[in-house]
């Protein structure tokens, strides 16, 4: 676990004990004082979650952070960006885009492997108002949410890291069997001389682009 030098934001991994090693879930809190015992809004990832979103999420939230010290504004909670900036990315990516009748929105991949709810009536509580899984909708792959009160700025990182076009890393083992037909491939990085791998760039603060 880990806190901002105020105590007002907290981050880590909470094990799941009646799981499979690794399994829990990734936890970021705000909370309005240090030591709240509840949160203002809270961010949630499934330990399978692919950590490069995971990351960017992170990224731009402590980029804020840091801002927030040389500046009158508050981005851990107050945030005027408009809800689009969350799906924008997703429709420029073609994903689909319904409707539903009771406060939901839904978009929905090209490929129907990922799914986000965006629950735009749920303002007044603290339950998930975005909701976002990927992989078989009766088993997902993993799963990540977000309550309503969550600046949407650090939704929008998230969701433009979900559908960003970078390649990414994995050996076959990490790719789940049903969803490999989805890969695409691209060449592996350089290596150094000496047989060492290039190590790529950390992410900027802001969203960086990659396949998921």
């Amino acid at each position: 676990m880990a806190a901002s030098p105020c105590l007002r934001l907290r981050s880590g991994f909470l094990a799941d004990p009646s799981g499979a090693a690794g399994d829990g879930a990734w936890i970021t809190a705000a909370h309005q004082q240090p030591f709240e015992p509840a949160a203002a809004w809270t961010a949630k990832f499934d330990a399978s979650t692919p950590v490069e979103m995971i990351w960017d999420f992170h990224a731009e939230l402590l980029h804020f952070y840091l801002d927030d010290a040389y500046s009158d504004s508050d981005m851990l909670f107050d945030d005027d960006t408009a809800p689009v900036a969350a799906y924008l990315p997703l429709l420029n990516a073609g994903w689909t885009h319904t409707i539903g009748n009771s406060g939901s929105q839904y978009f929905r991949s090209p490929d129907s492997v990922a799914l986000l709810v965006h629950r735009y009536a749920a303002t007044g509580s603290n339950r998930p108002a975005w909701a976002l899984e990927a992989g078989d909708p009766s088993e997902p792959l993993w799963r990540a949410s977000f309550t309503s009160r969550t600046p949407v700025t650090y939704v929008a990182a998230f969701t433009a890291s979900l559908v960003a076009q970078e390649p990414l890393t994995r050996a076959v083992g990490d790719v789940p069997f049903h969803t490999r037909h989805l890969a695409r491939l691209s060449p592996a990085p350089d290596r150094k001389p000496g047989g060492t791998l290039a190590l790529p760039p950390a992410p900027p603060h802001t969203t960086a682009a990659r396949t998921r």
